[in-house]
């Protein structure tokens, strides 16, 4: 039998100010949620305070952003990042592996750039 959830009611308030409710978690962190009449506000925190999960919740939609040391997304079937713009930044190195196929394609012009060496390696390079 499923486990039923319990229903946090924020009472609602005084028009332009901000409701708060906190609920403290057995490790120490807290979940906060924030309302007014613009937003919903869920806040995972820290014990020291550092906000680790936020999802805002607005008339334009949702915005999650989660801040963590490991981060992991994982599906057993498909993964789907579509957006206008990703982008993908890091400090120190990316890799893309597959034990399958992986293709690039796009419409436009691709860039690649590098102030080092750039080495391609394969059975058989085909160009054009």
């Amino acid at each position: 039998m499923p486990e039923k959830t319990k229903v946090i009611h924020m009472v609602p308030s005084a028009s332009g100010q901000r409701n708060t409710q906190q609920m403290q978690l057995d490790s120490g962190r807290q979940i906060v949620i924030h309302s007014n009449e613009n937003e919903e506000l869920l806040e995972v925190v820290e014990t020291e305070g550092e906000v680790i999960l936020k999802v805002r919740l607005t008339e334009a939609g949702p915005v999650i952003s989660v801040q963590g040391t490991h981060l992991e997304l994982k599906s057993t079937e498909t993964l789907t990042l579509e957006s206008q713009k990703i982008k993908i930044k890091a400090e120190e190195e990316v890799g893309i592996e597959s034990r399958g196929s992986l293709e690039i394609d796009s419409s436009k012009e691709i860039g690649i750039h590098s102030d080092d060496e750039i080495r391609v390696v394969g059975k058989m390079i085909h160009l054009n």
